[in-house]
């Protein structure tokens, strides 16, 4: 029998991480910040998530960026973005109504403080330079959008009702955005995880569409949020 993710389950996960790439010529104090982030970080509860990561406001590094990133889901009671993605791989979601797997995902996903939060949390990710940071942020987003037109949303169902709801536009530069960063060939990462490889595929096929607008409905179909293709070179299957 399929599991449903419970966010409670994700907080078990440890904080980990390895700061990669400082090169000998960044100041001393700045590697010195980032270790003391990373090291808050490691037990830190959601209430000082951001207090972590305080010092790293001005640094825009990918090193930073990353203890950034992953400060919103702490904060949001989500784990860390590679705890998450682990999780929902795990657990397989299910969606009655939804031919995506995404879908299912996405009813996990939102951020309780709401669409303010997570637009600064994928603005971080999406410059972390770690393509599975993007996607999974990108996922956030969208169902933090849902939850926003649908507050009581809970199942993969009532999500998909609810993303069919998001101004396609919105969706279309969200879908160019992830893709361009995150999704084709030369950096994507085989450790993304099934959910998020399908995901990108899903924003691959979006991308087929006319304009921006026509890429957000294509997305709602291939999402199984919208019942109908709408055209405009949105592909089938």
């Amino acid at each position: 029998m399929k599991k449903t993710v419970q966010p409670s389950h994700l907080l078990l996960a440890t904080v980990t991480f390895a700061v990669f790439g400082l090169t000998a010529c960044e100041k001393e104090s700045e590697m010195d910040t980032i270790k003391d982030a990373q090291m808050c970080l490691n037990s830190a509860a959601p209430s000082g998530a951001q207090a972590c990561v305080s010092k790293l406001a001005s640094n825009n590094s990918p090193q930073a960026n990353q203890l950034k990133c992953a400060a919103y889901f702490i904060q949001e009671n989500l784990g860390t973005p590679t705890a998450l993605i682990e999780a929902l791989d795990q657990s397989n979601p299910s969606c009655s109504g939804c031919s995506s797997g995404s879908m299912a995902v996405i009813s996990a996903l939102s951020f309780p403080s709401g669409t303010a939060v997570s637009d600064a949390a994928f603005e971080v990710c999406s410059s972390s330079g770690v393509p599975v940071y993007t996607q999974i942020s990108s996922l956030v987003q969208i169902a933090t959008l849902a939850k926003s037109i649908n507050a009581s949303a809970t199942t993969p169902d009532q999500y998909a009702t609810a993303v069919n709801s998001i101004p396609a536009s919105v969706l279309g530069e969200l879908v160019q955005t992830t893709y361009a960063s995150s999704c084709n060939s030369s950096n994507t990462s085989s450790n993304q995880g099934s959910a998020l490889t399908e995901f990108c595929g899903e924003l691959g096929s979006a991308l087929s569409s006319a304009t921006t607008t026509d890429v957000g409905e294509c997305l709602k179909y291939k999402m199984g949020a919208r019942a109908t293709n709408p055209g405009n070179g949105c592909p089938n299957n």
